[in-house]
């Protein structure tokens, strides 16, 4: 009998995934180098993007349209729309109970990131009320300000990574709150010297996800963590590693 019982809940449970269907999902990003960004031609690539071509492919899926937004509008789109997934989303503590979560893509590390030549370094949270500080909407370096108590009338949003950093070089803006990684890459894209830039404070350490609006069925999460796990023990993502994360 309790044999029987438990074939008949495994049955259940293959059954409840059989039925689950990743290609009624929407699909989003934005510009975040080098998980997510937009090639030559204006395609979608990148880590993230790659990888999740793996995905579909361990759970037999044909591949579906990518769009790049900017962050705001695909973080609006996250909370408003029943099947969206978005990427690549930091797990903050903030965010942990308004999506459920695919991970892990990668992890990111958030700083203040300043001029050199101003020569800014913070030690508390409570010191960043002395600056005006740039950050992306709804990006999670915006929400760790708000969460550690930075009042939002000298927090400067941007649209865009390149707007921020702009701001910070312009003078309007004190520091830039950011994605380490993404920040350097601004940096580089805009043809910066890198050597005029400073950490003038670690925020946080996230991990980097697949967000999925909560009105995702259990089934389709439980499919697309299947393949995540698949995709991530074989050799192709490290070769994905070596290509978009390569050791400097």
């Amino acid at each position: 009998m309790r044999i029987w019982l438990i074939c008949h809940l495994l049955l259940l449970c293959w059954a409840s995934t059989a039925r689950a269907d990743l290609s009624k999902l929407e699909y989003l990003t934005e510009e975040y180098p080098p998980y997510n960004f937009s090639d030559p031609q204006g395609q979608p690539t990148g880590l993230a993007v790659d990888l999740l071509q793996m995905i579909w492919q361990h759970s037999g899926v044909p591949p579906q349209p990518v769009r790049i937004l900017p962050w705001a509008r695909g973080y609006y789109l996250l909370t408003q729309k029943p099947n969206v997934v978005l990427f690549s989303t930091a797990r903050t503590q903030a965010r942990e109970d308004l999506f459920k979560w695919v991970c892990p893509i990668g992890y990111s590390e958030y700083i203040l990131l300043g001029r050199k030549a101003q020569n800014i370094t913070l030690t508390a949270f409570d010191q960043m009320s002395q600056y005006k500080i740039s950050a992306v909407r709804s990006d999670a370096a915006e929400q760790l300000l708000l969460n550690n108590g930075m009042d939002d009338n000298n927090i400067i949003p941007a649209n865009r990574l390149s707007q921020g950093l702009k701001m910070l070089l312009s003078g309007r803006a004190d520091l830039l709150a950011t994605s380490k990684l993404a920040g350097y890459d601004a940096i580089r894209e805009l043809k910066l010297n890198s050597d005029d830039f400073n950490v003038a404070m670690v925020l946080s350490a996230e991990q980097l996800c697949y967000a999925f609006s909560r009105q995702v069925p259990d089934s389709e999460i439980t499919l697309f963590q299947q393949g995540l796990t698949r995709a991530l023990a074989s050799e192709e993502f490290r070769k994905l590693q070596a290509k978009y994360l390569p050791v400097r």
